[in-house]
């Protein structure tokens, strides 16, 4: 059975030298000579290993998920982050469908996970629970359609922990200045809330991101419903939208 102990290259130096290399300052040459090859041989294997996620270091997982364009969520923890980045050839096989799309916004908001519906034009629609199960059903969103586009999508976040602005004229803020009217999110927010979507989505689609903070958030048109049903236009809660493309 092989010895499990690691014989170095400056210990094997000394021992495959003749005696009289093996001590005095030919001795310490010749270790200084391994000392730089096992440390350059140290680097190697941790060089191979950070390609691994969460392997070797997790110093490596910014560079991994820009190398495989898969975006890291603010809160989400360094596991769940690694498996995302480990399946990373499998989604991307995916990308542009509906599954992968949810399955990477479902990774993304992992440490706060909330509801979300994917419509498409056509009516087909999947909605993600905050368990990551997505299921499929069909509805009738025409009066979200616009006729000029044929592919269209509405992404809806269901998302308790968003605080909106009360939308009224001389709110704080300027014209411009990358946020969304209806919201107090910044420039910075509206930018990372489209980064999964736009790199997920396929190439044709038009997008749009619409926010629900409230269960009586209401977009004018979905949830599908008749006059006098109990809530009305512009009500507490109205919905905030992101165009992606």
């Amino acid at each position: 059975m092989a010895d499990p102990q690691l014989i170095t290259f400056r210990d094997s130096l000394r021992r495959l030298s003749p005696p009289w290399l093996q001590n005095g300052i030919a001795q310490k040459v010749l270790y200084a000579m391994g000392l730089h090859v096992d440390a350059f041989g140290d680097a190697l294997v941790a060089g191979v290993k950070q390609r691994l996620p969460n392997v070797y270091s997790d110093e490596s997982l910014p560079l991994l998920g820009r190398d495989r364009r898969i975006s890291r969520g603010r809160n989400e923890f360094t596991a769940n982050y690694a498996k995302r980045l480990t399946r990373w050839l499998a989604d991307h096989r995916r990308r542009g469908g509906p599954y992968a799309l949810l399955s990477q916004l479902f990774g993304f908001y992992a440490a706060a996970p909330f509801a979300l519906e994917l419509v498409y034009v056509s009516g087909r629609r999947y909605s993600l629970d905050t368990a990551g199960n997505i299921t499929r059903d069909d509805i009738a969103p025409r009066s979200l359609a616009d006729p000029a586009k044929w592919a269209q999508w509405w992404l809806f976040f269901h998302w308790p922990t968003l605080v909106p602005d009360d939308g009224t004229w001389g709110d704080p803020g300027d014209w411009g200045d990358g946020g969304v009217w209806g919201s107090s999110l910044t420039g910075d927010e509206v930018s990372e809330i489209r980064l999964v979507p736009t790199t997920w989505n396929a190439a044709h689609p038009f997008g749009t991101i619409v926010l629900l903070h409230d269960p009586d958030s209401l977009l004018w048109g979905y949830p599908i419903r008749t006059w006098g049903s109990g809530w009305h236009w512009a009500g507490v809660g109205g919905p905030a939208r992101i165009n992606v493309r």
